[in-house]
């Protein structure tokens, strides 16, 4: 998609902050805005979608899971392992160099933000009264 909204085959585009940036702060693409709640720290300049659209908010997000039965103790190693890479000054100033948002947590927040998440967008699929074909 991003190959050909460079090439002009199309007009406009949503895409992920991480993969458009390099573009956008080298002029190639002109961001009309972000979808998150909040402005963008790497570039604030660019408004969000919710300052002409009150109330909407999109944002991408990306997490780790596991198996529904893997064993608790695995779990709990693995959370505590990626959330002290998180913690990483390097790999958190990489992250935000990318326009990305850090959020370590318990595997309880992780399911309470998919939960959260699922609501939200069965509410939209909803009441546009889309159905799977």
């Amino acid at each position: 998609m991003l190959v050909d909204l460079l090439a002009g085959q199309v007009q406009v585009s949503f895409d992920g902050l991480p993969a458009s940036l390099e573009y956008v702060t080298a002029g190639k693409l002109r961001a009309l805005a972000v979808t998150t709640a909040a402005r963008s720290e790497v570039v604030p300049d660019i408004p969000t979608l919710g300052e002409f659209v009150p109330g909407y908010e999109a944002s991408q997000w990306y997490g780790v899971s596991a198996p529904k039965n893997t064993p608790s103790q695995v779990v709990d190693k693995l959370n505590n392992e990626i959330n002290a890479g998180l913690r990483d000054p390097g790999l958190k100033a990489r992250f935000a160099e990318l326009g990305c948002t850090v959020l370590p947590g318990s595997p309880t927040d992780f399911g309470k933000l998919i939960a959260d998440e699922t609501a939200k967008w069965a509410k939209v699929v909803k009441f546009a009264g889309l159905k799977a074909d």
